[in-house]
């Protein structure tokens, strides 16, 4: 398809090393270098400017002029930087405002002229399924509707299994609704009018909110509920909490508050009000389970779609923690022997999750292991907790997010208060705070007996399970079983006899 322009092809580079994505879109044009690993990538470096090329599109039908200029130096300083960078592939995205606007080829012959850019703008079903992509890159377990809100224009599209198809636009993106102010009363109206004008909506899944608008209000959100977790990929509201916040978006309230609200440019703030009530009318009529803001969008769903069907395969989960991790010995061998070795003890474990959710989150802990190497032991365990709470990982839930830090912390250390308890009682309940423990203190014995060692950890075997655990050391590396492995030994037992109690 020729809507991912790629300035010089070279796949085995690009899904091992970095992609450069150009989005211009009719609110903001961004430049993000993408970091490749496996299934997983990381924005390495993002900048924008909020050029507000589709600001006149309902008034004039053109670009907006002084956006023009501004879009035109962005893309000139990006074009520099990727030659220095040398950076091989650059996927450019070009949605609403440069399919509608009139004097859009004009602007799109001058950028292939004078910088060598070449931009193919995509059709409404084309972002739509680009965005889809984008939220699958972020959780391959993403089933539900995916809505696109960017400056003029509204997607939606199905995804299920991974997969999306039949995707819609719809003029409703603020610019081109309306320019200064909006009547909530008339303006539900148009936009409901323009829903019932397409194909019919499914309802009863889950929504996933793609867009810097929505994604801001529900920082707000965060922020002023004081939610324990800061990262909106993935924040999840029930419906009734989701519309109480679309309608104070546009109350007079919420307008006052969304204005002055520190560190969002006047720009963006114009358009949450108008976000808000976008979203109470797709509440109405798309009746979701539950409103999700996604992990991913557009641009990720282009690195996404630019990988090859063999390393989509992968479990992103794993290449991300791989290289959050770091390489070297324990990177790369200890992790997996790890698992390994603790799956010996599985049938004594208590699991919170599923079977195979709980083995995936294992895994994840375990190929984590090394996170804390090289850091200060005193200060260890805090540091790899927040790492993990906070790092750019996909296919996790907020829920699973803590579960996992818990894992990583108790790994490190013994104690039991965490640089964030709040996150802890939020999420998980006793008893999945107790699993987790478990399952750290496990893996500290595991690093404890073999030094971090996978070699070192084969010599090593799980005795009879039926009462107390039991390590087997191969026959000659008996010096292998210390004082403090024992005690480590006895720890584990008490809390695994805790757990059964």
């Amino acid at each position: 398809m020729l809507w991912i322009i790629l300035m010089k092809h070279n796949t085995s580079k690009a899904i091992h090393d970095q992609i450069a994505i150009i989005d211009i879109g009719s609110n903001s044009v961004r430049f993000v270098i993408y970091e490749i690993h496996g299934a997983a990538f990381t924005p390495i470096y993002n900048e924008k400017i909020l050029a507000g090329l589709g600001r006149d599109l309902q008034r004039t039908g053109n670009l907006h002029v002084e956006g023009v200029e501004q879009a035109f130096s962005a893309l000139k300083r990006y074009k520099v930087l990727v030659n220095e960078l040398e950076i091989e592939t650059v996927l450019i995205a070009a949605t609403a405002a440069m399919r509608d606007a009139k004097d859009a080829p004009a602007f799109i012959k001058r950028v292939k002229d004078e910088i060598g850019f070449d931009i193919t703008p995509l059709s409404g079903a084309q972002e739509a399924f680009v965005s889809a992509m984008g939220v699958v890159s972020g959780d391959v377990r993403s089933q539900g509707i995916a809505v696109d809100l960017g400056g003029a224009s509204l997607e939606l599209i199905e995804i299920k299994n991974a997969h999306a198809q039949d995707g819609v636009t719809y003029p409703l993106g603020p610019f081109s609704m309306f320019e200064n102010s909006f009547d909530p009363v008339e303006m539900r109206a148009r936009i409901k009018a323009e829903l019932d004008n397409g194909q019919p909506h499914k309802t009863g899944q889950d929504l996933f909110l793609i867009g810097g608008a929505w994604r801001n209000l529900f920082i707000i959100h965060q922020k002023r509920t004081g939610y324990p977790l800061r990262v909106a990929n993935n924040y999840r509201l029930e419906v009734d909490e989701a519309n109480t916040l679309a309608q104070w978006a546009y109350s007079e309230e919420g307008v006052d508050i969304i204005k002055s609200w520190r560190g969002l440019s006047s720009r963006r703030a114009d358009t949450l009000p108008y976000s808000g009530l976008l979203l109470t009318v797709l509440l109405d009529i798309l009746k979701p389970r539950s409103v999700i803001v996604a992990p991913g969008g557009l641009r990720e769903g282009l690195v996404y779609n630019s990988l090859s069907r063999e390393v989509k395969s992968r479990t992103a989960l794993f290449d991300a923690c791989h290289a959050l991790a770091g390489g070297g010995e324990e990177g790369i061998g200890f992790g997996q022997s790890l698992f390994d070795f603790l799956n010996g003890l599985d049938a004594r474990l208590p699991k919170y999750f599923s079977y195979e959710n709980e083995n995936r989150l294992r895994k994840a802990a375990c190929i984590l292991a090394s996170l804390g190497k090289g850091l200060h032991p005193d200060h260890k365990a805090r540091m790899v907790f927040r790492a993990v709470i906070y790092a750019p990982l996909p296919d996790i839930s907020h829920e699973e997010r803590a579960y996992l830090a818990l894992m990583l912390f108790s790994s490190y250390t013994s104690k039991t208060s965490t640089p964030n308890d709040e996150v802890l009682t939020h999420f998980l309940s006793d008893e999945a705070q107790l699993s987790a423990r478990i399952y750290g203190d496990a893996m500290r014995l595991g690093a404890d007996i073999s030094g971090r060692s996978h070699k070192v950890l084969l010599l090593c075997h799980w005795g009879n399970l039926s009462e107390k655990l039991h390590l087997n050391i191969q026959h000659g590396y008996e010096d292998l079983f210390t004082d403090k492995v024992d005690t480590r030994l006895a720890d584990l037992n008490a809390l695994i006899t805790s757990a059964h109690l």
